[in-house]
């Protein structure tokens, strides 16, 4: 099919110095951190709080303490991962950890204190009392929204409802971004696209992603040319309460950290036999325990805070008792019923450490991206700090292009922009979804097996010829994007026979020391990617 010419479509045009897209921490900080080098625009697909940011409880991990060292916040994140990370990009995330709390504190963001001095709280796999959080368990919440303010009164322009499709590449580089709002498609040169639109957590039937994260990034980056990896390393949050209707709602780390049990219906610790640090145990080893005890018991699983005070409850944790509380459950008597659900992209868009993609000028950072800082499973509360240290790197690196900025047409539009769909392929693409969802929640999960990640991968063809459409609603396009990261993962998840981190297959339960040095790439120079053929897995030599 011929591409698309400017002729054939009404674009308004536009220019920036650069441009973020995404407003979660990694997006805001980095925005921020830009301001004073030229003018930065945000996207946002939905509103400025859409993200996952908003939904993070826990907190920002840092070595704040005297007792703690970033030596010791390394080794954690370093054994969370499954000893599959960059040491390298681990090495940067600890050491400049406390200097970008210090930057928080002086852009006025006001940390919980006690006596004066900034609280620290443990969650699971971390030696150390080394999470700082906010306004008790609502860190994200209080951290965007302080974040944006800061942001807005600086002068960074914001643009609301705004789904950016795709990414433009002339010889090599990134030259803008076309995206679209109700008023039509919009094309904005700039000198740097930075990608913060987090990760694909809407791929999954339960999970605590907001309904924007759908993995529009990934493909973006995909299609321009860069390169994804460790796409099989999913995450999955141990406890997530699933109440009788609305959305699954996240209980923080930070309440095991505090000293709650893990129970089942008998009111037996299970996790004691489970791993040496029982409820703190690593998030993959915790989530697969509660899902074998799920299944021994066929009974409910609990989260048992009682014994933690009444006075302290409320006062520690004030959402979490707050949204219980909706459900007519006070969690200073009652137990909390909670299972596991899709939490955390830790593959991502490759990067190295300054947040460079393979495309010139194109960037990433945030969940979107892989710094290689997770390995194989995150550290508790390593996610927001990665957004925090990894976006001042991108904002001094992008801050060094001096291209310029026209906000001329590129002069062949992707050929994206001329397969628009047919009403038949718009009617299949809005009917899929919850199968979507329904089968890699039980085919490509917690739990992985050859056969069910086969009949994944068998339905997934069938639907790959409508991943090269352009669609009219921007919903359709989100499905587009999630079957084509689904595949992706699937192909990744098969690739990788044995257990490592998240990625857990009870066909090869045990690690395997060669596949350790290995990672699974994705990769295409070609920046007109249709969707005629799934994307091909390959091993590339890992990064340590």
């Amino acid at each position: 099919m011929d591409r698309a010419s400017a002729n054939d479509l009404k674009i308004t045009t536009s220019a920036t110095d650069y441009v973020i897209v995404g407003s979660g921490v990694a997006g805001i900080f980095t925005a921020i951190r830009l301001a004073e080098k030229g003018q930065v625009t945000v996207l946002s697909k939905q509103d400025l709080i859409a993200g996952n940011t908003w939904f993070a409880q826990g907190g920002i991990a840092a070595a704040f303490s005297p007792e703690d060292s970033p030596t010791l916040h390394f080794e954690d994140t370093w054994k969370a991962g499954n000893y599959f990370g960059d040491r390298a990009a681990i090495s940067v995330l600890v050491e400049e950890a406390p200097a970008r709390i210090n930057d928080l504190v002086d852009l006025g963001v006001r940390f919980d204190r006690t006596n004066g001095a900034i609280a620290l709280g443990r969650e699971g796999a971390h030696s150390m009392k080394r999470i700082l959080h906010i306004g008790g368990d609502a860190t994200g919440r209080e951290l965007i929204e302080s974040l944006i303010q800061t942001a807005k009164d600086i002068g960074i322009r914001f643009i609301e409802d705004a789904f950016a499709e795709q990414i433009a590449v002339e010889d090599g580089r990134c030259r803008g971004l076309f995206y679209s709002t109700k008023d039509g498609l919009h094309y904005i040169a700039a000198r740097a696209v930075i990608l913060a639109t987090g990760g694909c957590g809407q791929l999954y039937q339960f999970t605590t992603n907001a309904p924007a994260v759908t993995g529009d990034g990934l493909i973006m980056a995909y299609k321009a040319g860069a390169v994804l990896r460790d796409l099989e390393f999913f995450q999955f949050h141990p406890t997530v309460f699933l109440p009788p209707e609305g959305q699954p709602f996240l209980i923080s780390e930070a309440v095991r950290g505090e000293g709650a049990y893990l129970v089942n219906a008998k009111g037996e610790r299970f996790m004691l036999n489970k791993h040496e640090r029982a409820e703190l145990g690593p998030r993959d080893v915790v989530s697969r325990a509660i899902v074998e005890e799920q299944r021994r018991t066929k009974d409910f699983v609990y989260l048992d805070l009682r014994h933690l005070g009444a006075a302290f409850i409320p006062e520690r944790f004030p959402t979490i008792y707050s949204r219980c509380l909706e459900w007519k459950l006070d969690i200073t008597n009652d137990l909390i019923p909670v299972t596991p659900a899709a939490h955390y992209l830790i593959g991502g868009v490759e990067v190295d450490r300054d947040g460079h993609t393979a495309v010139k000028n194109l960037y990433a950072v945030g969940e979107v991206a892989s710094t290689g800082v997770h390995g194989a499973n995150r550290l508790a509360s390593n996610s927001l700090l990665e957004g925090l240290v990894f976006g001042h790197r991108v904002a001094v690196s992008a801050a060094k292009n001096d291209d310029p900025v026209t906000a001329e047409l590129p002069q062949e539009l992707p050929a994206y922009f001329s397969n628009l769909s047919d009403r038949k392929a718009e009617q299949e693409c809005a009917a899929l979804r919850s199968d979507l969802t329904w089968m890699m929640w039980h085919k490509v999960g917690l739990i992985r097996i050859e056969e069910s990640m086969l009949e994944m991968k068998q339905q997934l063809e069938k639907w790959l010829p409508l991943t090269r459409y352009r669609y009219s609603r921007p919903e359709l396009n989100e499905t587009a994007n999630m079957l084509l990261a689904a595949m992706m993962m699937t192909e990744a998840a098969l690739l990788r026979r044995e257990s490592r981190g998240c990625h857990y297959r009870s066909d090869y339960p045990e690690t395997d020391d060669t596949l350790g040095r290995k990672q699974i790439i994705f990769s295409t120079a070609d920046s007109s990617v249709e969707g005629n053929h799934p994307p091909r897995a390959e091993f590339s030599d890992k990064i340590s």
